[in-house]
């Protein structure tokens, strides 16, 4: 009875391998063929981030360059008062040096030379008030 069963197991095994095995193989190959079309699409998804990553430091890059060679109106109205700032102090500078030299006592030599006397009407200063010399003036 046991030899009986042995065989009838045998049998049924036989008949049933090729049909358990031909749906296995291909489930296996089914899910191998899946896997390897994940990785593919992961190494083409890692490769288009790669690009991604690289076109975003460009684009980074040539906006500082261009923040660097535009600036914005605030940032331009800061630079006109700085740089009117600046004016103001060289132009106190030059009416401190002008007024350091009219308070210099003055020789009758600058008058026969053709120096005329600073007069505190002149717009531009007292550079504005030498005359040329014709040659005549300054000879006694």
């Amino acid at each position: 009875m046991f030899a009986s069963s042995l065989e009838t197991l045998a049998a049924f095994l036989g008949v049933l391998t090729p049909l358990v095995a031909a749906p296995l193989t291909v489930i296996v190959f089914y899910l191998r063929s899946l896997r390897e079309h994940q990785v593919s699409w992961h190494e083409e998804f890692i490769r288009r981030v790669d690009v991604v990553e690289a076109s975003t430091g460009s684009l980074r890059e040539t906006l500082r360059e261009f923040e660097r060679d535009y600036t914005t109106k605030e940032e331009w109205l800061r630079e006109c008062m700085h740089a009117r700032h600046i004016l103001e102090q060289l132009r106190d500078a030059t009416v401190r040096i002008e007024a350091s030299a009219y308070a210099q006592p003055r020789t009758g030599d600058e008058t026969r030379r053709g120096v005329a006397a600073p007069s505190g009407s002149s717009p531009v200063g007292p550079f504005r008030c030498i005359r040329p010399m014709d040659g005549n003036e300054g000879v006694d």
